[in-house]
């Protein structure tokens, strides 16, 4: 048989063209997905404690503006007021006005110090340090920190308030007010 041309397959050319290609974009998601997975697992920890200490800090400079209201609503007089806006968005943010104690205290728990000193072992505190009015120390609990940020006013200013815990957004009112011959700055919501 002369003229005919006989095509042979080659029986391990299993993959066509089309399938390398298939194959080969597979092989490229699957890297891409890898180092996406190990750029985050790098960066995550490193983005967390930037968020810590940002919102460490818009915690202390609330605690402060709070403060420095409060000592104006107090030194003015009776009938004194002042609105004040507060978000709270991590941690436990409570007034207390119970026995020895009247303070306004804001604690968290993160992985990191956040430079902020505390105890070689669980349950140990660290130094207090105090900026101003405010009040920071930090404690060692299991895998991480208990940081607490406070203004104590038990022997200046008589507080009061029906709010023990916040947590979200507050419009409150601090007042100076006056009863049974007692002054004291009355924190409410707005």
């Amino acid at each position: 048989m002369r003229g005919w041309l006989i095509v042979k397959r080659n029986p391990l050319n299993l993959y066509s063209k089309k399938g390398d290609i298939w194959i080969s974009a597979a092989l490229y998601t699957a890297l891409g997905l890898i180092l996406i997975t190990v750029i985050l697992s790098v960066g995550m920890p490193f983005v967390n404690k930037i968020k810590d200490r940002n919102t460490v800090l818009q915690t202390k400079n609330i605690l402060i503006e709070m403060d420095k209201l409060i000592r104006e609503v107090e030194l003015e007089g009776v009938g004194s007021r002042r609105p004040f806006f507060v978000e709270i968005q991590e941690g436990d943010f409570k007034i207390e006005e119970e026995g020895a104690k009247e303070r306004i205290i804001w604690t968290v728990i993160s992985d990191e110090k956040l430079g902020i000193e505390s105890g070689e072992n669980v349950g140990l505190q660290g130094p207090l340090i105090q900026e101003g009015n405010l009040n920071i120390q930090s404690t060692r609990v299991g895998q991480g920190y208990e940081i607490s940020i406070w203004l104590d006013y038990k022997d200046d200013i008589d507080i009061r308030s029906d709010l023990k815990q916040l947590s979200g957004q507050y419009n409150l009112i601090l007042e100076h007010r006056q009863s049974e011959g007692q002054d004291y700055v009355e924190i409410k919501e707005g």
